[in-house]
Order: structure tokens, then C-alpha cells, then sequence
């Protein structure tokens, strides 16, 4: 299958990348190659490129960036991916598209199934939402995949970056009142290859490993534990719970329950996959080496 993706600089994109190479011809896009700010040029721009499949990583994805910068969020984030649906549709290509978990109501506690209600509380949210409406009207056989606190890309995702400041000795603080589940980009990956199998499947999915709820503080904690246990860690330094509104660089309201429940995966796809923390213990063995 020749597939392009775009936003490959990026982590998701990056990763996506790294785990298809040599299964498939893949043609990575960045910002040089794809201006997502400019929609109206980039029909043109995938003219001369042949694809089976076009995987959309690309986003304005910074919470307190898209509050500055209106129109370039809804741009990169609803219009452009509006653009992209539609020269799939024409050309009979598959796409997938990404969003997040923000886009749901966060007011009320547990899974969320693909079901739920959606109430995008910050712009971030919003243009992410317009962006899952205008992909699935332009192609309702596109496939939108919500994701939510991705790691294993081998930059700074939640697993990663709280093993390094464990493994330096730094004080380990982390939200403990807001609700989603770490998600491994190498289950993305195997999750979109089956999604790109069955070109009878379309509209929403939520791109999660199973289990329930975690909060930042207790994702550390595990994290912390199972460097420990893998001999990664001399000790096991204690995480420090904090609440988010005391957090400075998160000045934009956020939504407090967002954790996703993958129930398409399973009934439409029979899906069973891993537990996040296996794909963890993975990236901590990478991190140490």
C-alpha cells in the first residue's frame, strides 16, 4: 500500500512512519511540504502524488497557541482537514484523520464510547471538532481516530518524560484531577493498519488500549513503579499530586473526565491489543539503552 502522512515531523506522524517503513511506501509531509494554514493550496500540492491512503497527523495541537491564534487553529485544525477529505473522496483514496479526546463532555466520570456527548470547552477543542464534522461530510468513508496522551515516540510523551526526570533525580509532580488513558503509538500504529484492511469501516473510532481511567499523577506512579521494577530505577521516588488549576502553564479551561472507551475496536473490529503499561514497560527498556 503507498500511503502518505502528513504532520511526519511530528510524534504521531514520526512514529507512524518509523513502523511502516519497509511494509509500505510511505511518503512523509511536513509543514514545507503541506502549508495546513493555506487550505486552498493543497489540492494542488497532492496533485502530482500517487497514495492509497492519506493518514492525517497534521494539527495545531498547543491549547494556549490556539487561544492566541484563532484563525490559523481553525484553519490547520477544520479547514484543511475539510480539503483533504474531499480529494480522498475523489480520488477513492482512505483516510484517516486524528483528533482527541478533548472534544468530549468532561463533566461526568468513566468511558467514554463513540457514542458520547461531545462539549468542546477551549478553541483547541472546538476547531478539532469542526474538523471531525467537515472530514466526515466531505468522505463519510474516511475514518476519524480520536487519541489522547500518546507516548513512545521517543520524545516527550507523559511515559518518557517522567522517566527522565525520575532518572535525573528532579522532583516529580503531576496532575492527580483530570481523567484520560496514555495511549502507545506503536498500538496506534497496528490499530490503523487494521483500520486500513477494512475499507468497509468509516466514521468514528477511538484509537485507545482498554482498561480505566488514569490521571496524570497516577500514570507517573506507575511509570515510576515499573522503571523500578525493571531495574531502570535505583529508587522509587514518590509523585506529588497537584491539582490543574495550579498549574500555571495550563491557563485555558480544559475538561476534567475524558478517558476514552475503544468499543468500535472491539465490536466492529475484534479488536484485543495490549495494556498501555506493556507498551510502557516497552519504552522504558528503549529509554534506558
Amino acid at each position: 500500500m503507498e500511503i502518505v502522512v502528513t504532520g511526519c515531523t511530528g510524534r504521531l506522524g514520526r512514529s507512524l512512519i518509523r513502523e511502516w517503513q519497509g511494509e509500505h511506501v510511505v511518503h512523509g509531509l511536513g509543514r514545507e511540504d503541506l502549508d495546513f494554514g493555506v487550505p486552498a493550496g493543497l489540492e494542488r500540492k497532492l496533485e502530482g502524488l500517487h497514495f492509497d491512503a492519506l493518514v492525517n497527523c497534521a494539527a495545531m495541537a498547543d491549547v494556549e497557541s490556539c487561544e492566541s491564534q484563532l484563525r490559523q487553529a481553525h484553519l490547520v485544525n477544520a479547514e484543511s482537514p475539510r480539503v483533504l477529505a474531499r480529494v480522498c473522496a475523489r480520488r477513492g483514496a482512505r483516510l484517516i484523520h486524528f483528533s482527541t479526546d478533548y472534544v468530549l463532555d468532561g463533566a461526568s466520570e468513566g468511558l467514554k464510547g463513540e457514542e458520547a456527548v461531545v462539549l468542546p470547552l477551549n478553541h483547541y477543542a472546538q476547531t478539532k471538532r469542526a474538523g471531525e464534522e467537515s472530514v466526515l461530510e466531505e468522505n463519510p468513508s474516511a475514518i476519524v481516530g480520536r487519541v489522547s496522551w500518546v507516548f513512545g515516540s521517543g520524545s516527550e510523551g507523559i511515559v518518557e518524560s517522567v522517566f527522565r526526570r525520575a532518572r535525573g533525580g528532579k522532583e516529580l509532580r503531576a496532575v492527580d484531577d483530570k481523567f484520560s488513558k496514555p495511549t502507545s503509538v506503536r498500538e496506534i500504529g497496528r490499530m490503523v493498519t487494521a483500520l486500513l484492511g477494512r475499507p468497509d469501516l468509516a466514521g468514528l473510532f477511538h484509537l485507545t488500549h482498554s482498561g480505566e481511567p488514569e490521571s496524570w499523577w497516577s500514570v507517573a506512579t506507575k511509570v515510576v513503579r515499573l522503571g523500578h521494577e525493571a531495574g531502570l530505577l535505583e529508587s522509587c521516588p514518590e509523585v506529588q499530586p497537584e491539582a490543574m488549576e495550579r498549574m500555571e502553564r495550563m491557563r485555558v479551561v480544559r475538561p476534567v473526565h475524558t478517558a476514552m472507551d475503544p468499543a468500535r475496536l472491539r465490536t466492529d473490529l475484534h479488536w484485543r491489543g495490549v495494556s498501555w503499561e506493556e507498551e510502557a514497560r516497552i519504552s522504558l527498556e528503549a529509554l534506558s539503552g
